[in-house]
């Protein structure tokens, strides 16, 4: 069932993640957010930085949040090794968080580390600060906790259960913070967070009798809970750049599917295999093709004469009773019908992003996050996107991009730039005349400097060259030798007799 939640990230800040030690990033609704309580501005955020400059790390900063809002562990194959056992990762994020007419500001917090031994992720503390909107932002709460049971096996042992807070006197009617042993342990158990999680928001929801909802502080504490859980299962997307490993290998075609209708929302990647038959849900089959002729109505205007059609094999059902729909993918163009998988990576990639870029045009509750947004895209196609989804974008569009159109369509402030200091890994540009050409503009900082940081460090482009010389001979050096007349005369005879 649909909610009223609109949820927007004003700001990501980032410590011991990667190649982080610290960095944050504003996006665009951060001033309004704050003096105002509003979304004022089209929120399109591009990260530019030369490579190894944190750039996915921040992706993958809000792929890890995704998780933790979920209320699902946090994979450990993926990113165990990007986060150190001494430095432990602290990830802090500020949201907007609307529901019909109440707004509150929320800053949540959590430490994560890796432990070795079991092979998990662990979230050793968090944090949950918010204020409500009136006048002005007010009635500031906090609670913190930090999870005991990762330290100790002994689900019996006498430690500290309770939330700590400033504002403590104000929790004292949500039962399921009064009472943490429970949760917290099986949080541990399930590495998982003790506030977003289907037990936390089940425990307020039943919770909730007539006098409760009459209650400010629970109403309160249950909408910003229930909105970021809701956000994350419904609004949250992210691509990451393994997709694109999917498609160049031409094995299957990432469709990322948003949908909408006035009761539900259908979201989620579905792999179409190039190679065989995609399987889809039965129950989400007709929406399914309804996204599919939702995306052939905005394929036209980006590829000409383009139509990708599905062609229904059979129905199966799995041993667990699930039934799905196995269907084979079709590219209809000049009359001719043949496999999407004989397209261009760049199409097959339009055609895996077009369903979220339509969902974050038209709905302010989706928030899209894209790795490498430019990878096989013409572009001229990618700045006419960007100019487009810039001025009438409903949506959040965070991504990063190699290719510098972008910053020709963009305004400068819908760019945030990485930089060589892993103190300070993000900056806004300075000093941009309303004249400047935004991409001379930043060519022109990478070389010459006049930004708060380095952008990009080229001490070593200089030895290119003789570098790549050296690799060539591995291991070789010159060395000149001095022989006497006697022995030249005697190497020449013998190379002559070789040769006969």
């Amino acid at each position: 069932m649909k909610e009223a939640y609109v949820v927007r990230i004003l700001k990501s800040e980032i410590r011991n993640f990667k190649n982080v030690k610290y960095g944050e990033a504003k996006y665009m609704n951060y001033g309004c957010a704050q003096k105002y309580g509003e979304i004022q501005k089209n929120d399109i955020v591009g990260i530019y930085g030369q490579n190894g400059s944190g750039k996915t790390a921040l992706i993958e900063a809000l792929d890890v949040l995704k998780y933790i809002l979920l209320g699902n562990e946090v994979p450990y194959e993926e990113y165990a090794g990007i986060i150190s056992e001494q430095d432990h990762a602290c990830l802090t994020t500020l949201f907007l968080v609307e529901k019909e007419n109440a707004k509150y500001k929320v800053k949540y917090e959590v430490t994560l580390r890796p432990n070795k031994k079991d092979e998990k992720i662990e979230l050793i503390d968090e944090a949950l600060t918010y204020w409500t909107r009136g006048a002005s932002w007010k009635s500031e709460r906090d609670i913190f906790f930090k999870n005991p049971y990762y330290d100790s096996d002994d689900i019996f042992a006498n430690t500290d259960l309770s939330i700590q807070s400033r504002h403590i006197e104000y929790f004292k009617n949500i039962k399921f913070l009064n009472s943490m042993s429970i949760l917290a342990a099986v949080s541990a158990q399930g590495h998982n967070s003790v506030l977003f999680n289907s037990k936390a928001i089940t425990a307020l929801k039943k919770q909730g009798t007539e006098e409760d909802w009459k209650d400010t502080e629970y109403v309160t504490f249950f909408d910003i809970l229930n909105g970021l859980y809701y956000f994350a299962n419904t609004g949250f997307h992210i691509i990451k750049v393994s997709q694109l490993g999917d498609i160049n290998k031409n094995r299957l075609i990432p469709f990322n599917m948003h949908y909408e209708t006035e009761t539900a929302i259908i979201q989620g990647c579905i792999p179409l295999f190039t190679h065989g038959q995609g399987e889809i849900p039965l129950a989400i089959y007709d929406l399914f093709v309804s996204a599919i002729k939702a995306i052939n109505i905005a394929i036209k205007s980006i590829i000409p004469d383009l139509q990708i059609e599905l062609e229904n094999k059979m129905e199966i059902e799995k041993e667990d009773g699930k039934k799905y729909v196995q269907v084979e993918v079709y590219s209809r163009r000049g009359g001719k019908k043949f496999l999407t998988r004989y397209e261009s990576e760049g199409i097959k990639r339009m055609i895996s992003l077009l369903s979220y870029l339509v969902s974050v045009y038209n709905h302010p509750s989706v928030c899209l996050v894209v790795d490498e947004l430019d990878s096989g895209i013409f572009e001229y196609l990618l700045g006419e996107l960007l100019g487009i989804l810039q001025k009438e974008m409903k949506g959040q569009l965070i991504f990063t991009s190699h290719n510098l159109r972008a910053l020709e369509k963009l305004d400068y402030k819908n760019i945030i730039c990485s930089t060589t200091n892993p103190n300070n890994r993000y900056i806004t540009l300075v000093g941009v005349g309303a004249n400047n050409n935004n991409r001379d503009f930043y060519i022109r900082s990478i070389t010459i400097g006049g930004q708060k940081e380095t952008l990009y460090d080229d001490e070593e482009l200089d030895s290119i060259g003789y570098a790549f010389r050296k690799a060539g001979n591995p291991g070789k050096e010159t060395v000149k030798l001095h022989f006497s007349e006697d022995i030249l005369k005697k190497i020449k005879e013998e190379k002559e007799n070789a040769n006969a």
